[in-house]
């Protein structure tokens, strides 16, 4: 996520770099920047869908992430009430494994089993948990959190998504000839259908 999110910000900036210009001369590096500017530079009304789409999604984004952070203050909570957890390292695996096992000695047990010793946390991360209902309690509260961070993601691909659609219409804003082409033939038990975009 960290990546996609890294990603888009640098595109933004280089695009940013080169869409100086009011003129509608850079306006698809515009659309990277912004989604709608490329659109506002060739007066289109098309402009406000793209700026209110984009608003939504960071807006949405933002939500997200607070929503995690907010879950990820819980679970730490829940950890140190019902598992007697006083330490925790940065370390997102680490919080998976609270949830695989009753305690800290079935973890390390585990893995010695395995014979990968050097998967064993620090002794100063140990934790039990009370009961086995607490422990099922904290795994939902992990897999919520888990499925919110996978949420976001998917709105910074809708984010990708929407600059390359903004940037195909200031395309085709620019060039008014794009041509459509589709060709339809009938196929036993449905039909085959072959549409074609030219500029």
């Amino acid at each position: 996520m960290k990546r996609s999110f890294r990603i888009l910000v640098l595109l933004s900036l280089i695009a940013l770099v080169f869409a100086q210009e009011v003129t509608p001369k850079n306006s698809m590096l515009k659309s990277i920047v912004l989604p709608g500017w490329g659109e506002l530079s060739n007066k289109s009304n098309s402009a406000y869908i793209f700026l209110g789409t984009e608003a939504a999604l960071w807006l949405g984004f933002a939500g997200l992430r607070y929503s995690a952070h907010v879950q990820n203050i819980d679970i730490i909570s829940y950890s140190r009430l019902h598992g007697g957890l006083t330490d925790y390292p940065d370390n997102n695996e680490f919080w998976a494994d609270m949830g695989n096992y009753m305690s800290y000695a079935d973890h390390e047990e585990d893995m010695l089993e395995n014979r990968t010793p050097q998967d064993i946390w620090s002794t100063d991360y140990q934790w039990e948990w009370e009961s086995n209902a607490n422990l099922l309690t904290y795994d939902a509260l992990f897999r919520k959190k888990e499925l919110t961070l996978l949420s976001s993601e998917f709105v910074l691909t809708g984010l990708i998504v929407n600059r390359i659609a903004s940037i195909i219409n200031v395309r085709y804003l620019k060039q008014k000839n794009m041509q459509i082409s589709a060709f339809a033939l009938p196929t036993q038990g449905g039909a085959y259908l072959q549409l074609g975009l030219s500029f």
